[in-house]
């Protein structure tokens, strides 16, 4: 062995050993995909929707005393987000269950409409009222809405919407009215029904955003919708900008100062934070306020993750996530985290930074499969059994 082969020899081992430890858990994240917040528009590359079939277990109840998270509020100083943890630290329990740690955030919902067609949840539009629709598998050329009343836990039907599922991804709720876009001959149709149900009506209707394919066929961009102030804002999946018109109908216009973004949630557009959660950019489309962005994570209106650290955006406080893998922020309130303990029990487990409380989802099992956690801009949902488990700030 010469010594150029020595050197290189040595040059390896070295390297070898800095090498880091492989994370517990590094399989499950592969088969996990990283939950991303959903936007209300859809880029359609056809209008056809398809089902989803999803294998979902019950959680094990294991009740323990909650952990409860370091929060410090400096006075003065700008917090600072901490480096990406890359093993999995441990918690002395697992979360209690959500449902006793925080019952009032869980509304427990049938998966099936009175016909017996399943019910998916979108949104709320009240304190007391889910909003969903209802749709055979696969393509349905007619799909339905429907809303859910936690106090009477009774449905009802509020319209029949004469076009492909997809599109309903773009609920808006607000001025007493629901909103949603369908595509029709290349233009998109703005549509309305009262909260209250009724027959749907076009309120503005343009030409839509598409890349053109000849060999493959065209992709075709939805718009996100918002409702405030009287008026429906919508946006381009794909070019952003924010146009406006009232409610009741009228010209539309564009809305100063909003091009490149998109609606995040009413009264505020910004834009993607390049595939993380949250968005960058933000603009109070009411009051004309921005938001500045803080370096290196990734923020809702108030907080910001940052390695397994929440932070307010203004730097006044920052707290310590009792778990790790923070995926999702949702309503500004709500952290996805997960838990394993010295034992090696790995769970799902929500943190409210609200409340400074956690409460787990369901303890992993290598025999079953975890349910799917649904994100969106204001709620999460999972199956478990025969009824969707919805997680919303009740307070809005």
């Amino acid at each position: 062995m010469n010594d150029v082969e020595k050197e290189l020899r040595r040059t390896f081992a070295r390297a070898e050993a800095r090498i880091p430890a492989m994370p517990p858990d590094l399989l499950r994240q592969m088969a996990v995909p990283r939950v991303r917040r959903r936007r209300r528009g859809l880029a359609l590359a056809s209008v056809a929707a398809t089902g989803l079939v999803i294998s979902v277990t019950s959680a094990v109840v294991w009740q323990a005393p909650e952990p409860r998270p370091t929060v410090t509020s400096p006075p003065n100083v700008t917090a600072r987000p901490t480096p990406r943890i890359k093993e999995s630290r441990t918690v002395e329990r697992i979360a209690a269950p959500l449902e006793q740690v925080l019952p009032s955030v869980i509304a427990v919902v049938p998966r099936k409409v009175p016909n017996g067609e399943a019910f998916t949840p979108k949104l709320f539009t009240d304190a007391g009222t889910l909003l969903g629709y209802v749709s055979k598998k696969g393509y349905d050329p007619a799909p339905a809405l429907w809303t859910y009343n936690l106090e009477s836990q009774t449905f009802q039907h509020l319209a029949t919407i004469d076009s492909p599922i997809a599109p309903v991804n773009s609920l808006a709720v607000g001025e007493g009215v629901i909103a949603w876009f369908k595509y029709v001959d290349r233009d998109i149709h703005i549509m309305t029904i009262p909260v209250t149900g009724g027959d749907p009506r076009t309120v503005v209707s343009f030409p839509a955003e598409l890349d053109v394919d000849k060999v493959n066929g065209d992709s075709i961009y939805g718009v996100e919708l918002a409702i405030g102030d009287g008026k429906i804002f919508w946006s381009s999946t794909k070019s952003g900008g924010v146009h406006q018109l009232p409610v009741s109908g009228g010209e539309p216009s564009f809305t100063p100062g909003t091009e490149g973004l998109g609606l995040f949630r009413w009264p505020w557009a910004g834009r993607p934070n390049d595939g993380r959660v949250g968005v960058t950019n933000l603009l109070n489309l009411s009051t004309g306020e921005r938001l500045d962005d803080p370096a290196q994570a990734a923020c809702d209106l108030t907080w910001c993750l940052s390695g397994n650290q929440a932070t307010r955006r203004d730097g006044s406080q920052a707290v310590d996530l009792p778990g790790d893998h923070p995926r999702s922020l949702v309503a500004d309130r709500f952290v996805t985290i997960s838990q394993i303990d010295k034992q090696g029990r790995k769970a799902e487990a929500i943190f409210d930074l609200a409340t400074s409380r956690v409460g787990r989802l369901w303890i992993h099992n290598d025999h079953k499969a975890s349910p799917t956690l649904y994100t969106s801009t204001e709620t999460l949902h999972f199956k478990r059994g025969d009824k969707w488990v919805v997680i919303h700030d009740a307070d809005r």
